[in-house]
Order: structure tokens, then C-alpha cells, then sequence
């Protein structure tokens, strides 16, 4: 999927206040990920990863959906960007849009969704409020790859997190994001140190390389 080298140039897909970005802008900060955030696009004006962004140097835009006749055109657009930036992988941390043709077939095998759930389980955009009203004991987090339909694709990596008896949609997405922001880095580090092999629905991690 990528070749062991040093660094791998990122493309952040944001929707809100970007903090598995910050995670991922610390974790290439502290030399854990060999890689570099190249470029933040936000689905929203207003999404605080885009400050972020602006706050580390890293170059970053708003992609107005509204300035396009297609969503097909959108996402050529947000492609054209990422291109521009060089990017390899792209991370779609928060971002609430279902990305398209275009961005698949620009980047096979090479853009990573992260979702607050078990997934099959509580797809789509409120999985945390859906499993506190489903009475679901257990949540998690699925790292996975993105495919044509909504939190569908070949899972990655995922983890349990505890529904408590007393939780509500603040505390449980509070601990939610802790375990995000542990494993989406890791997930990115896979990527980058060619650990990934996709077979069909299955992801493989290979075993770290070792001796020259």
C-alpha cells in the first residue's frame, strides 16, 4: 500500500474541532509518526481544526459544497488540493461527508475513515447518542477504509470502550475520543510503514521490519 520510507505527506479531512488532528499533528511532532501533515481541508467555514491547522502552519482550506453543481465536482475539487499538497494518505478524522469517486479512485487503498463505534453497529453521524438509547453496554471506535457507502469499509483497527450506567452523550463521547485519538495515529503509522495488506474485507497488520 506504501512504501517503508521516511515520511508520508497527509491530507486531513475535517468536519469540527479537529482534536484526532491534533492528535495526529502531535504524534508526527513528537518523531512516533513518520509523517507530516501536508495539507487540513474542512467540510465547514467555521470547523475549529481549521484553526488548528492555521496554528501549526499547515496549509488548510474551506471547500464550499455550495460553489459546486455536483458533489462529484466537489470532491474533484478537494482531490485537486490534495494533489497539490502531494499527499499520499488521506485521514478523514471527523469529517461528515461521504466521499465520492473521484477521492477513491485518486487515492485506492489510501484513505482511512474513523468512526465512535463497533462498526457494523451505530453507523452514520449520531453513534454515540444511538448506542446510549439502544441500552448498548459496549461502544468503540473502528478505524477502518473508506469505500462508496457510509462506514462500510474493510476495518482497520478497532477497540471496546464501556457504556457506564450514568453516562450521557458528553461522557461517553468523552472516552470515546481518548481511544481515538491512542489509535488513529497508530493506523496512520501502519499505513505509513507499509504494515497494511487489505484482502477482500480482511486487513492484514504485518509484523514490524527488522535488521537492514
Amino acid at each position: 500500500m506504501s512504501k517503508n520510507k521516511p515520511e508520508t505527506i497527509l491530507g486531513v479531512l475535517i468536519s469540527g474541532g479537529g482534536t484526532n488532528l491534533q492528535a495526529i499533528i502531535d504524534a508526527c511532532a513528537s518523531g512516533d509518526l513518520p509523517a507530516k501533515v501536508g495539507v487540513v481541508i474542512g467540510s465547514r467555514p467555521d470547523a475549529y481544526g481549521l484553526i488548528r491547522a492555521e496554528s501549526h502552519g499547515i496549509p488548510h482550506f474551506w471547500v464550499d459544497r455550495q460553489a459546486f453543481n455536483s458533489n462529484d465536482d466537489y470532491d474533484k475539487e478537494i482531490v485537486r488540493r490534495l494533489k497539490e499538497n502531494r499527499v499520499e494518505l488521506v485521514v478523514l478524522a471527523g469529517y461528515m461527508r461521504l466521499v465520492g469517486a473521484p477521492i477513491l479512485d485518486a487515492y485506492p487503498d489510501a484513505v482511512i475513515n474513523l468512526h465512535p463505534s463497533l462498526l457494523p453497529s451505530f453507523p452514520g453521524a449520531h453513534a454515540v447518542r444511538d448506542a446510549l438509547e439502544y441500552g448498548a453496554r459496549v461502544t468503540g471506535i473502528t478505524i477502518h477504509f473508506a469505500d462508496a457507502g457510509y462506514d462500510t469499509g474493510a476495518i482497520i483497527i478497532q477497540e471496546v470502550v464501556p457504556v457506564h450506567q450514568d453516562d450521557d452523550e458528553r461522557t461517553l463521547l468523552e472516552r470515546v475520543h481518548k481511544v481515538e485519538h491512542k489509535h488513529l495515529p497508530y493506523a496512520v503509522k501502519l499505513w505509513a510503514t507499509g504494515r497494511l495488506k487489505r484482502e477482500g474485507r480482511r486487513v492484514k497488520i504485518l509484523p514490524k521490519h527488522t535488521g537492514g
